[in-house]
């Protein structure tokens, strides 16, 4: 048995889900880790919530689930913490028929952040990972539906945190208001996950940052006072209540919860 967490990689998918023999032998399961986009308030006019929110109404997320390969690459999310984190709840600010974006919402939010007419923005990815640049297309298909238009600016993988996205003052003088992140929990509980992107005093100016977005007290004071509270039920409530909170910002807009596609031979059994 070789345990790797993201399950077997997109030539051997292929091969095994042509197969109706070898499909017998997986599993599709749900592992901890969010696909998601970070929504940059530094950047105008994103800096105003209604203009976040209305990134959040116009999003296809069956296309953004299609980028990872359909419902064998993930499930769609709809917020933060993925289901296989303890106590985590799934809820949804911004429901749309059949998860494919509610522009008349989307076109609302834009009037009320005083841009009727939609804007330009940017969104970022790494060449590297093939799904990040289908991901990013197709929100630059989904949100010009509502008149936001977004520029696709591919910046280098092993510098992505380091000297691009991750870094607040680069993001925000090349107007990289949209910026497509991964996020797996270090360990399967609240703060395990939350964390290092949602909590504000985690992003350096130097760079480096895994919080690209998220810039609130609140959440960062909800963080504290979880973080000390020994009750577990009571604490996994407070995490719920975190994801809630960074939800109604609009910092984030979440993509997939992540499923490998785990193979195992005939002769392991009881699995």
């Amino acid at each position: 048995v070789d345990i790797v967490g993201s399950g077997v990689q997109p030539a051997a998918q292929g091969k095994i889900l042509a197969d109706q023999a070898l499909k017998a032998q997986t599993d599709n399961a749900l592992v901890a880790r969010l696909n998601f986009v970070a929504i940059n308030g530094e950047v105008a006019p994103l800096d105003n919530i209604h203009c976040r929110k209305a990134v959040e109404y116009a999003a296809d997320r069956t296309g953004y689930q299609r980028a990872y390969g359909g419902a064998t690459g993930g499930d769609i999310a709809t917020n933060l913490m993925p289901p296989v984190i303890s106590g985590a709840q799934q809820f949804d600010l911004y429901p749309s028929p059949g998860n494919t974006g509610d522009l008349a919402k989307a076109k609302d939010e834009l009037t009320q952040c005083g841009q009727p007419n939609g804007f330009n923005t940017s969104i970022s990815y790494r060449p590297e990972r093939p799904k990040e640049k289908a991901t990013a297309e197709a929100l630059q298909q989904s949100l010009q539906r509502a008149g936001i238009n977004l520029e696709i600016k591919p910046y280098p993988q092993g510098d992505y945190f380091k000297l691009y996205a991750g870094k607040p003052d680069f993001a925000k003088a090349n107007n990289l208001g949209l910026m497509v992140h991964s996020w797996g929990a270090d360990w399967p509980d609240g703060y395990g996950f939350l964390a290092q992107i949602v909590d504000s005093r985690a992003i350096r100016a130097t760079g480096g940052n895994s919080n690209l977005s998220v810039r609130d007290p609140e959440v960062d004071a909800m963080l504290d006072k979880a973080v000390s509270t020994l009750d577990t039920p009571a604490r996994e409530q407070m995490w719920v209540d975190v994801d809630k909170k960074v939800m109604d910002d609009a910092f984030i807009l979440p993509g997939i919860w992540v499923k490998g596609l785990f193979f195992r031979p005939p002769n392991l059994t009881n699995v």
